[in-house]
């Protein structure tokens, strides 16, 4: 039976996880230079005399700095064709601290006056030193990354959630309202609707409750929900209305101008000049 790879997480090979883990370790060695300088194993003073410690510091850490830049840019588009597991993404960390740590220590023989200080402990010092300053960024990185791809998942969940809900809903005898975000905000019953009311951006669905009128503070506005296609159940009658043409009982004329009378509901709806021509037509069968 064949082996399944273990995956390799995105936050280890895509580039925002790169680039995020490249800014903390630059980050990190900027201020591991101002607080402590690991140029500590240069011990004679001929040596010191003619580097400064911060200076030669600076260019330990940045010399790093590029190798490890180098070496994560190639690692990407490796790992693009070949398919890292966690076992080489390991043995890449692990052998990348190894070159970086051989050509510091070439960097401080060369800078190095101290014949008594042998390869093995100088090798050893920059190591740590390698190790100290990257420690602290991986293990950031793959918080901040895993932080981020948790958070993902959420917004993903809630989307199918959503999605789940919308169509699990019977468009047919509901009405959906959706926000100004065109997230699902409110449904009901199409027949338990009886009108909206203009407020400012926002909408008051008014609508029938256990047979009680209720009001739904509804975050779009009514010049977006006469606009929608989805609505065609409701008719705008004024500037600050729009009625459930399904719960209308009659229409009368009084000395103002015309009136909508609904079958539920204590509320007689204005109808203004504006739309007194396409209410008429309307109920008259003229939908033109």
């Amino acid at each position: 039976m064949k082996k399944t790879k273990s995956e390799l997480p995105n936050f280890i090979k895509d580039k925002r996880g790169i680039a995020i883990f490249l800014v903390t370790v630059l980050m990190f060695a900027i201020l591991f230079i101002v607080i402590y300088h690991p140029a500590g194993y240069m011990r004679t003073g001929e040596a010191l005399s003619r580097w400064n410690k911060y200076l030669y510091t600076t260019i330990q850490v940045f010399t790093g700095f590029l190798i490890l830049t180098a070496s994560r840019i190639v690692f990407y588009h490796v790992e693009k064709r070949h398919r890292f597991t966690k076992r080489d993404a390991l043995l890449w960390i692990v052998g990348e601290i190894i070159i970086i740590s051989l050509i510091l220590t070439g960097i401080a023989l060369l800078l190095n006056a101290d014949e008594n200080l042998e390869f093995p402990e100088l090798i050893r010092r920059v190591f740590i030193n390698v190790v100290s300053i990257l420690f602290i960024p991986y293990v950031l990185t793959v918080l901040i990354m895993m932080l981020r791809d948790r958070r993902q998942q959420i917004d993903e969940l809630n989307e199918l959630i959503d999605k789940h809900l919308e169509e699990k809903i019977d468009t047919g005898d509901n009405l959906n309202f959706y926000d100004r975000g065109g997230k699902l905000a409110f449904s009901t019953k199409r027949s338990n609707v009886l009108y909206i009311e203009a407020a400012d951006n926002y909408s008051n669905i008014h609508y029938l409750n256990e047979g009680k009128e209720d009001t739904f503070i509804l975050h779009n506005s009514l010049k977006q929900l006469d606009d929608s296609d989805k609505y065609k159940g409701l008719l705008r009658c004024h500037r600050g209305y729009m009625v459930n043409i399904d719960n209308v009982k009659l229409l009368r004329k009084e000395k103002d101008g015309l009136v909508i009378e609904l079958s539920q509901g204590a509320r007689s709806i204005p109808v203004s000049r504006t739309y007194n021509h396409h209410v008429v037509a309307f109920f008259a069968g003229d939908n033109n």
